[in-house]
């Protein structure tokens, strides 16, 4: 006997880009302060975040995590 579901998952519900507010995991409320692009690597872009309730900074990149840094300058390095 074979089940089906009609669940068909959409597209991302949040925008990538400088200036909107984007959930990663249970930290919630960060605001994508730049996207920096990692050409040659194969991997994906990593985007420097800020949190404003905490003004705490985290580097994040797609399937590989997110770490917390002392300022922007550290989160646009890593």
């Amino acid at each position: 006997m074979t089940y089906r579901s009609s669940y068909r998952p959409g597209p991302a519900k949040q925008a990538w880009e400088v200036g909107q507010v984007v959930n990663v995991g249970f930290v919630k409320g960060l605001v994508v302060k730049a996207k920096v692009p990692t050409p040659g690597d194969h991997r994906p872009d990593c985007y420097a975040l800020w949190q404003p309730g905490s003004n705490r900074f985290y580097s994040f990149q797609p399937h590989l995590g997110l770490s917390r840094c002392d300022s922007l300058e550290q989160a646009l390095a890593a």
